[in-house]
C-alpha cells in the first residue's frame, strides 16, 4: 500500500494504463477529500502535540470477484487513489486469478520507480545544501 499510495501519480496512471486488461469494479467510496490531524513527539519521545492538518484522497472499490480494496493518499488526485484502490484489490485476489500476478508485477515496477523518483529528489536536495558553523570571538573553531 505505501508504494502505491506514495508513487508518483504518472507513473502510477502508467503503469494501470499498460495492463493489458483493467479489472472492472464498482464503487464501495468515492475518492473523496478529507483532513487528518498530524501528531508528533517533541525530540521522538517527549509529549504529544498536534503538528497540523492534511489533506488526503481515500476511496475503496470492489472488483466483480467481491474483492474490496482501498486506498488513502496525501494530496487530493482522486485518480490516484482510484488507481491505487484497485492494484489494492487485485493483489489480494487469490492466486489462480491472473489480476494478482499482474498487479504485483505493476507494484514492484511502481516502487522501482518510486524508489528512484526519490533518490533523485534526494541528491537535489543535498546539492542545495548549506552548512553552517558557529564560532565565538577569541576561541579557535
Amino acid at each position: 500500500m505505501s508504494a502505491l499510495a506514495t508513487a508518483p501519480s504518472a507513473a502510477l496512471s502508467d503503469s494501470w494504463q499498460a495492463l493489458p486488461a483493467q479489472p472492472d469494479f464498482t464503487w464501495i467510496s468515492p475518492p473523496q477529500f478529507e483532513t487528518v490531524m498530524l501528531r508528533a513527539r517533541a525530540d521522538g519521545s517527549g509529549m504529544l502535540f498536534n503538528l497540523g492538518e492534511m489533506t488526503v484522497t481515500r476511496c475503496s472499490i470492489s472488483l466483480r470477484t467481491g474483492t474490496v480494496g482501498i486506498a488513502c493518499i496525501g494530496g487530493r488526485d482522486k485518480r490516484h487513489a482510484a488507481i491505487a484502490a484497485v492494484f489494492d484489490a487485485m493483489m489480494l485476489c487469490p492466486e489462480e486469478t491472473p489480476w494478482r500476478e499482474r498487479a504485483r508485477e505493476a507494484v514492484l515496477s511502481i516502487a522501482e520507480t518510486s524508489r528512484k523518483y526519490q533518490v533523485g529528489k534526494a541528491a537535489k536536495v543535498r546539492a542545495t545544501e548549506v552548512s553552517f558553523s558557529m564560532s565565538v570571538a577569541g576561541q579557535p573553531t
